[in-house]
C-alpha cells in the first residue's frame, strides 16, 4: 500500500481519484462500465478537483464510444496492478448486475474468466475464483441458479446492506 500511496503523491493526484481512475479502466477493459460512466465520472472529478491533471482532461475530452481511446486516457492516473479495493469494488460491480439481472449467469462467468486471465490479481483471490469457476462448471446443468457456485462466490463481494430505517 505505501507504494500506490507513494506513486499518487508523486503523480499529483489524489488517492481517491487514482482509485477511481483505476475502477474505470479495469471496468471497461471487462465491459462492465460503458463510456459514458466514465465520462460522467471525469466530469464530477473535474469539477471537484481544484486543479485537474492534465490525463483528466484528456479522458473527458476522448470520445464516450471509443473505449480503446478511454483505457489508454485512463491509464496516467491509474495504479498498476489494482489495488485490492480496486478489485473488490470491480467484483461488486459484478455481482450487482447479476444480481439485478443485468447481466446473465453465462456473460457474469465470461467476465470473471477475463477478469482472471487479464488483471493482475493477488494469488489468493486467482485461486479462489478459479475454485469458483471449476465449481461453476461442475454443476452445469444448462440451468443459471441463484444459489449456484457463482451467484454464492460473488455474494461476498455484496455492499453491505442499508440498516438505517
Amino acid at each position: 500500500m505505501f507504494f500506490v500511496l507513494l506513486r499518487a503523491f508523486v503523480k499529483g493526484i489524489s488517492l481517491s481519484l487514482t482509485f477511481e481512475a483505476t475502477y474505470f479502466r479495469t471496468a471497461l477493459l471487462l465491459g462492465l462500465v460503458r463510456g459514458d460512466a466514465v465520462h460522467q465520472w471525469a466530469d464530477a472529478a473535474i469539477a471537484r478537483e481544484a486543479e485537474p491533471a492534465a490525463a483528466l482532461v484528456a479522458v473527458a475530452s476522448t470520445s464516450m464510444h471509443d473505449l480503446s481511446g478511454l483505457r489508454d486516457a485512463l491509464w496516467p492516473l491509474v495504479v498498476e496492478p489494482d489495488p485490492l479495493e480496486v478489485l473488490h469494488a470491480v467484483l461488486e460491480k459484478a455481482y450487482a448486475d447479476l444480481a439485478d439481472n443485468r447481466r446473465s449467469e453465462a456473460d457474469t462467468v465470461t467476465v470473471l474468466r477475463q477478469f482472471r486471465s487479464m488483471v493482475k490479481l493477488p494469488r489468493p483471490l486467482y485461486d479462489d475464483l478459479g475454485s469458483a469457476l471449476v465449481a461453476y462448471a461442475a454443476e452445469r446443468d444448462g440451468e443459471a441458479r441463484p444459489d449456484g457456485a457463482i451467484a454464492v462466490w460473488l455474494s461476498r463481494f455484496a455492499p453491505p446492506a442499508n440498516t438505517d430505517r
